[in-house]
């Protein structure tokens, strides 16, 4: 059998290399630290955390933790391919990227997902109550992940492996500027209009509400009041998400669209290429930040699963020192 040996590539070629390098690592291991958390907390706290938008926002982080992970991996091991099947291999499906895009682009459309959930749960209830069943939750996140795989397959059709290296070319500008196109539409453009319309008329519903509320001066202990309230905190928190998501995600849209049309002011490896980059690896940190000082009902059980630990740490310790000293009498009993 043909052994294949496989050359390590030095990510610290430059000095600029080496600090973007440290950047993305850095935002990377903070988005599987904070999704992680979020995860575990939610996951602790299933039954607190049983509606429909509260799953939405377990599988956004669990995606964005995977995503995290894909993109530690795909800058950590970096390889020069071999001259064979395997090099092939290699080339379409790992230096590609495909695997850390889609997940990205799954993270994306989970993100619709969730701003189209609020808006039916806000201006539709009695349709949103109908219409999302637990079969049919699990078939958006499936359809979320299909999104980002099928959308993100291009990357793998125009990469090539050639005398130790993988390469990738457009059979002709003209594809590469229509797929650029279809990119844009798709993964930036149309999902951010239906976000914004949903948080447009959610807002205004929200408001609508509000004068009602003020004109029949109910009491604030009212149950629908306090329903409302809880309500009002978890759409204000995706509300930021979704702000953040459009600061990080719109450069680099734009970029990419621009450099399909053969704009020479954008290149893989640039510092613009680098900048954009790194806003996207920051978009998978910032979410469980935003759930930490925003959503009112995820700090609280993050606060209670802190002191749940730590009382359970101090009674181990207790129960070790009076064992301790529960031997200590007896040895001396004996003595």
């Amino acid at each position: 059998m043909e052994v294949t040996t496989v050359e390590t590539v030095d990510v610290f070629d430059s000095p600029d290399n080496a600090a973007s390098f440290y950047v993305y690592i850095v935002l990377s291991a903070l988005g599987l630290i904070g999704n992680a958390f979020v995860c575990l907390v939610m996951l602790r706290y299933r039954n607190v955390f049983n509606s429909t938008t509260n799953r939405l926002i377990f599988h956004q982080s669990a995606v964005d933790f995977l995503g995290s992970c894909m993109f530690i991996l795909q800058k950590s091991l970096k390889t020069s391919p071999p001259d064979n099947a395997i090099g092939t291999l290699y080339c379409t499906m790992w230096w590609s990227e495909w695997y850390q895009w889609a997940c990205f682009v799954a993270s994306t459309y989970n993100l619709l997902a969730i701003s189209m959930e609020r808006y039916l749960a806000t201006c539709h209830p009695i349709r949103h109550r109908n219409m999302l069943t637990r079969r049919r939750l699990n078939l958006i996140m499936a359809t979320a992940w299909i999104c980002g795989v099928a959308l993100e397959f291009h990357l793998v059709l125009n990469v090539f492996q050639r005398d130790g290296a993988c390469h990738d070319l457009w059979p002709s500008p003209v594809v590469q500027a229509v797929t650029g196109v279809v990119i844009f539409l798709f993964e930036i453009f149309l999902p951010l209009v239906a976000i914004i319309f949903a948080y447009t008329k959610i807002i205004l519903e929200l408001r609508r509400r509000s004068k009602v509320r003020i004109n029949n001066s109910s009491s604030n202990n009212n149950p629908s009041n306090i329903f409302s309230k809880a309500n009002k905190n978890i759409t204000k928190t995706l509300i930021v998400v979704a702000i953040f998501f459009t600061c990080c995600w719109t450069p680099g849209g734009f970029t990419y669209l621009f450099y399909n049309f053969g704009w020479h002011g954008y290149s893989f490896g640039s510092f613009l290429d680098q900048v954009t980059g790194a806003a996207v690896v920051a978009n998978l940190c910032v979410n469980p930040i935003i759930y930490c000082f925003t959503y009112d009902r995820f700090r609280t059980q993050a606060r209670k699963m802190f002191r749940d630990e730590c009382r359970r740490c101090n009674n181990q310790v207790d129960n070790s020192n009076d064992s301790r000293t529960a031997r200590t009498g007896m040895v001396q009993t004996i003595a």
